[in-house]
């Protein structure tokens, strides 16, 4: 018996998605927070752990207690959140929940590949719309879901890879004409400062998903969450395996949560740092860079950044080459690796 004849015969030749991988030097690949824990809560951790750790029992199936801070925090019900392994199994989730075989999911392209590789391995396909932050965009996206008859949209605001997010007049079209489950993915909305939340009210159809893997700087944790209208957190949770947040994981999302304030300020801290890198950059006439309401910035060039950072020992995440253009986003990291990013930009081909 060959296993490779009991594989499925649709994913034979899937590609397997793949982060960048683990090197040496500066990291600026993968959108992480430059910063650990705050000392507040890295003492609780050690806390817990001397006085009250309790590893040898199953966590809290139903997250009650972080569910309860993230809706404190958003004002809405428990009821109105769900919590995952990062929003990565929340995608899985949703997609197991509405896709049958052959149905398709609409994102914009390029974006997060996260929303395809789900669609694909629960069966359904991925169509596109040409990425895009203004009504105009929006209206591609209704009318590529109405053509594909989609049964779900992923709007990632702001965008990964690009940076920017569709305008709130953009995303309020999207919800008011679209006829599927609109997911609205807001990992880096800390950064943006804006958020599609209170729309939940008015949408039974939406979804908004969250992370403390960024601007909480607990990605080494996953935790994510999504907030909805109870009816659809229910169908959620019907697909959720038990038991998936670990105890400390739960622990540290809900002692983040209730310190969201220092959060929020680190979150403005790495915009500034953003802005100043991206006004730096962006007097390079060898480099178009985006603007950006994220933790990144999103550079083509028809010269070959990522290996002009990599000879200087600074990892970014690499798209390759699409026509003349290399890609390449940047994460923003602490003042010294920002620094070190400019130094090697800007000196890489002098006038």
């Amino acid at each position: 018996m060959e296993v490779n004849d009991l594989i499925r015969r649709d994913l034979m030749d899937s590609p397997a998605y793949h982060p960048s991988q683990p090197c040496g030097g500066v990291k600026l690949d993968t959108n992480e927070s430059p910063w650990g824990l705050p000392d507040k809560i890295r003492q609780k951790l050690i806390h817990w752990l001397e006085d009250e750790e309790n590893l040898n029992r199953y966590p809290d199936s139903d997250n009650t207690a972080l569910k309860g801070a993230i809706a404190k925090f958003w004002d809405v019900r428990p009821e109105n959140v769900t919590c995952g392994v990062g929003s990565d199994q929340l995608i899985d989730v949703i997609c197991k929940m509405f896709i049958e075989p052959g149905d398709a999911v609409v994102t914009q392209k390029p974006t997060f590949g996260m929303y395809a590789v789900s669609a694909v391995l629960n069966r359904g396909r991925a169509a596109t719309a040409p990425v895009g932050y203004d009504v105009s965009a929006a209206e591609a996206i209704v009318n590529a879901a109405a053509l594909e008859k989609a049964k779900i949209i992923f709007l990632c605001v702001p965008n990964n890879p690009t940076g920017r997010g569709m305008s709130e007049e953009g995303v309020r079209f999207v919800l008011e004409n679209a006829r599927s489950v609109v997911v609205i993915d807001e990992a880096y909305g800390e950064f943006s400062g804006r958020s599609s939340v209170s729309l939940i009210k008015k949408y039974p159809n939406m979804i908004v998903l969250r992370t403390f893997s960024k601007a909480f700087g607990l990605a080494g944790a996953r935790v994510g969450y999504a907030l909805a209208d109870g009816a659809l957190v229910k169908i959620i949770d019907t697909a959720k395996p038990p038991f998936n947040l670990p105890v400390i994981s739960q622990l540290l999302a809900l002692w983040a949560m209730e310190n969201a304030g220092e959060f929020t300020a680190r979150a403005k801290q790495m915009a500034g740092a953003r802005d100043r890198l991206y006004e730096t950059l962006h007097k390079l006439d060898w480099l178009d860079v985006e603007l950006s309401e994220s933790n990144f910035l999103y550079i083509r060039s028809e010269r070959d950044v990522a290996a002009v950072l990599e000879r200087g020992g600074v990892s970014a995440r690499n798209f390759g080459k699409s026509g003349n253009e290399y890609r390449v986003r940047v994460s923003i990291g602490s003042d010294e690796e920002n620094k070190k990013v400019s130094d090697l930009l800007c000196g890489a081909y002098p006038k």
